[in-house]
């Protein structure tokens, strides 16, 4: 038996996102643990679950996803398995890299810290090649503001209010290590406007059902003068769900990175 760790990017447009689904809704738009399982039967001629680090909602994209996955009949080298992969599999997922890892790893339970970063577009208007990526706001944002919100969110809270509605149930107790936002500006020849992407950038030990898109929706309001950079910490004081802003759309939402203790033998 052997185990192989895979590091993963993709568009999350045109999937119903991470995990295979069961609903008859669902049944006719692929997933992407679906897809890339079916394509390591073909190689392989083993049927295997592909295990992920998190479980990305439709929409949502990677260029860091990693996920596990068991071979039980046959020892292949990682660079044939990744060369076959990426042959079968669209150009809006690719493997990018594999690598054989101990049994005792797992995607998921093995990761120490996640990255999440939800992308604004800034500027007169939308770019065109940027806009299935972002989401583009058209009053300036007050980046300060966000930054400061974005400090009562550190450390470890109940972060159940900005977890989606109708999510499983189960613990909503989540750390917060890093929160920052910033703006790569993008500049034109011959023009003068430029326009740039604001990058909210969390890492944290793991993550709610649409957590991020929750505090982005949220940030939103603070960075266009609606709110007070301090409604971050009343919401996890109130604890209520209502205080929330919108839910931000997915297809501004990446996975960025995900950690592994030294011990994984991982080395992307």
């Amino acid at each position: 038996m052997w185990k192989y760790a895979i590091l993963v990017s993709y568009l999350g447009s045109g999937f119903c996102g991470w995990q295979r689904q069961k609903s008859d809704q669902l049944k006719d738009v692929p997933s992407i643990q679906g897809f890339i399982e079916d394509c390591l039967l073909r190689i392989t001629q083993e049927k295997v679950s592909v295990v992920g680090s998190g479980r990305t909602d439709s929409g949502v994209h990677a260029v860091g996803q990693v996920a596990h996955f068991v071979l039980r009949q046959k020892h292949w080298n990682p660079h044939v398995l990744e060369k076959g992969l990426n042959s079968l599999l669209r150009n809006t997922v690719q493997v990018l890299a594999i690598r054989e890892v101990p049994l005792d790893f797992h995607a998921q339970r093995s990761a120490e810290k996640k990255q999440y970063s939800y992308y604004f577009q800034q500027g007169p208007c939308a770019l065109p090649h940027l806009e299935p990526y972002s989401w583009w706001i058209r009053k300036t944002l007050d980046l300060n503001a966000m930054n400061q919100a974005l400090e009562h969110l550190k450390g470890e809270h109940d972060f159940k209010p900005f977890q989606a509605s109708g999510a499983k149930p189960g613990p909503t107790v989540r750390t917060v290590c890093e929160a920052q936002v910033s703006l790569e500006k993008i500049y034109f020849p011959g023009h003068l406007q430029t326009t740039g992407l604001v990058r909210v950038r969390i890492v944290g030990t793991g993550f709610l059902k649409q957590m991020v898109r929750g505090i982005a929706g949220t940030l939103l309001q603070v960075g266009e003068g609606r709110r007070d950079s301090s409604c971050m910490r009343e919401i996890l004081e109130a604890q209520d769900r209502k205080q929330v802003g919108p839910t931000a759309p997915a297809r501004a939402l990446w996975l960025e990175k995900v950690w592994y203790p030294s011990t994984s033998l991982i080395d992307w």
